[in-house]
């Protein structure tokens, strides 16, 4: 409670505090700084938000049994801050099964060299993947504005001939980060293919078994 005060006096940036305990009361401090370093390395390694803590937790040592009963009780608060609507612990990318992951990608003009795939959040576009150096006129101005905004957020770094993606970004739709990616004005469900020169159109006809 001491802490949550300090929060209220000190920062104005957040207006919901999510609070987790243990029904058994069998959390000590050595338990609670271990939660938080793994918590604060999930939330930092995920990037899906800004860490804003001044000082990285210290991680406890505990014992071999208590990591493992720790480390549950981090799956419960993925899963539930999740369900809350709050994806901070969440990678971008969906893993699933080797034998049904499927990765996409467009090799295109200017640079333009990217790599995703399909979530139940957006379209994922991978880090390290490549968007143009440039823009055609024609584009929408949009999209030349999200750009923009992507290239001063650090999402977009400059290497020379073209933008490289600094972190996995999910877009709302695979047009959008086709678009993003070219450069120019696409349509997504044709422009992304996978290995096998499917378009992602067709794979996802595919997946429910329409020919």
């Amino acid at each position: 409670m001491k802490r949550l005060n300090q929060q209220i006096s000190q920062k104005e940036f957040w207006n919901e505090a999510i609070v987790f305990i243990s029904k058994d009361k069998n959390l000590n401090k050595a338990h609670i700084k271990y939660l938080e370093n793994r918590l604060h390395d999930l939330a930092s390694s995920v990037n899906r938000y800004q860490v804003d803590n001044s000082i990285i937790p210290t991680q406890s040592s505990i014992s071999e049994s208590d990591q493992a009963e720790m480390e549950e009780f981090i799956e419960n608060v993925r899963m539930l801050v999740n369900t809350l609507g709050h994806k901070v612990f969440e990678e971008k990318r969906e893993f699933r099964p080797r034998d049904k992951q499927e990765q996409f990608f467009i090799k295109s003009v200017r640079g333009a060299d990217g790599e995703g795939n399909q979530t139940s959040e957006g379209f994922v576009v991978f880090k390290g993947s490549k968007a143009a150096a440039t823009t055609v006129d024609s584009i929408t101005p949009n999209f030349t504005a999200m750009r923009q905004k992507l290239i001063e957020n650090g999402v977009l770094i400059f290497k020379g001939d073209c933008y490289e993606f600094g972190d996995d970004f999910v877009f709302n739709s695979p047009s959008t980060a086709a678009v993003i990616v070219m450069g120019r004005n696409a349509n997504g469900l044709t422009e992304w293919k996978n290995k096998a020169g499917q378009t992602l159109k067709e794979s996802e006809l595919n997946d429910k078994g329409i020919n």
